[in-house]
């Protein structure tokens, strides 16, 4: 895949496998979490919003941290991967005990249960997530490779997230209550998580590693670097506005299907995964034209993105068929849009080492984390105030949600999606890495790197 760096593809696709149990809790807590949460407990839209903002926030502010502690990590198996085992191993039994909320209990109860479960799962999660992330930026510096190796990556996401929104309902329903479904599939779900983190721990024992001496940890002089990488900044900007986007739709598509559209709750697994299906088949396209210029690649499917947003608000109710082809054709740009920025990001690290003579992999990408994390956390924040403010009634079936509130739901899916994609578009014009740019950083860093070993 890589012999200059000795990256195989063995090794490559076994670091991808990882993806999975990320994809899964991503899926899982996006498209799910707010619904076990109005639906199974009763929760108030607005409150259970809240419940799960406050450990998202907490979960995106210590990325960062948790980079900066790898990147000074030393052991004998490198700076990353005892992360892999230890965060892989807790992060998804956490997830299964979230989903185990005495349902019997007073609403303030069941929210602090949800709080507390969520914040010890989020951390655990972070603890795997950012050092595993940040391996694609060490294992190869080939400016084409990362692209390879993300689209390996990106196809694991997608059959994760495949895998777990058709699973997920097919469980949750499979039981007399919600309560007692979402339970069982918590801790189905929890132990897929775990055994694809092992995987990848396992499976990465070879992979390439830089390794640098350890910088003294100066969390101002952390914050000025990533502050003046100009690239890593607009980037960053960028998949924020995405992420706020995605966040929205993806908290809200439930709804939609069920309540919106009037489509059969049995089929909301299909109809989730659909958009998964999309991307999938799509990645190899996107790895081809990104190869050919990333940021271009990128823009082109932010403008699709938009555009389908924009286009799902005029979707007649009572087509599932029109939905499913609508899904698909959203999951073809997400395979994009998903790609670009995340092979991308990697190069930025080049940005900074060129500026500072420091590699700040696991900084970089905790802070890249924290944009998905923080803008998925808003944007599901914006769908529950939406939910609330339009009078959406927790635990009622269709029919007993009025116009205003089906008018809220339509609104979260398509239109302020619509508006985040182009604010992406406009600030994804400035950024300036390109792959020629790219190579003349390689070739600084190495000067200065012989500089500094003759001196």
């Amino acid at each position: 895949m890589d012999p200059a760096s000795g990256l195989t593809r063995r090794v490559g696709v076994g670091w991808a496998i990882g993806e999975l149990g990320i994809a899964t809790y991503i899926g899982i807590t996006m498209s799910y979490l707010l619904f076990y949460l109005t639906q199974a407990l009763g929760i108030s839209p607005v409150w259970a919003g809240l419940a799960l903002l406050i450990p998202r926030l907490w979960d995106a502010l210590i990325d960062p941290l948790v980079g900066a502690i790898s990147d000074r990590t030393r052991s004998r198996m490198g700076r990353r991967r005892p992360y892999l085992l230890v965060g892989g191993l807790t992060f998804g039994v956490m997830f299964a005990f979230l989903f185990q909320a005495p349902a019997d209990a007073s609403e303030g109860v069941k929210i602090a249960y949800v709080i507390a479960l969520y914040l010890l799962t989020s951390t655990a999660f972070t603890f795997y997530d950012v050092p595993y992330s940040s391996m694609a930026a060490e294992m190869t510096t080939d400016y084409r490779v990362r692209t390879r190796l993300t689209g390996f990556k990106m196809v694991a996401a997608r059959i994760g997230i495949l895998v777990a929104v058709i699973a997920a309902p097919l469980i949750f329903n499979s039981q007399e209550t919600l309560v007692h479904g979402f339970a069982v599939m918590g801790m189905v779900a929890g132990a897929y998580m775990v055994l694809s983190g092992l995987w990848a721990f396992f499976a990465t024992r070879d992979a390439p590693q830089i390794v640098r001496p350890a910088e003294p940890f100066d969390l101002r002089a952390e914050y000025r670097a990533l502050r003046e990488n100009r690239p890593f900044l607009i980037l960053w900007t960028t998949f924020l506005f995405q992420n706020f986007a995605i966040g929205a739709s993806a908290t809200t598509l439930i709804y939609l299907v069920i309540f919106v559209m009037k489509i059969d709750a049995a089929l909301v697994g299909a109809m989730v995964a659909t958009s998964a299906v999309g991307a999938m088949v799509a990645t190899p396209f996107w790895v081809r034209l990104a190869q050919r210029g990333k940021q271009k690649a990128y823009a082109a499917g932010i403008v699709g993105a938009a555009t389908l947003s924009l286009l799902m608000l005029f979707m007649p109710a009572g087509l599932p068929v029109a939905l499913f082809v609508a899904l698909f054709l959203i999951g073809l740009v997400d395979g994009g849009t998903q790609l670009c920025p995340n092979a991308m990001v990697p190069d930025t690290v080049e940005y900074d080492e060129e500026r500072t003579g420091q590699r700040r992999e696991g900084a970089i990408f905790g802070t890249w984390l924290l944009c998905r994390k923080l803008g998925m956390a808003m944007g599901a924040f914006i769908a529950s105030l939406f939910l609330s403010a339009f009078g959406f009634v927790a635990g009622a079936d269709a029919a007993a949600q009025g116009e205003n509130a089906l008018l809220g739901i339509r609104l979260s899916y398509t239109l302020v999606p619509c508006v985040l994609w182009v604010c992406a578009f406009f600030v994804l014009r400035a950024y300036p890495l390109t792959e020629a740019r790219f190579e003349e950083l390689k070739r600084n860093i190495s000067a200065a790197r012989a500089a500094k070993e003759t001196a």
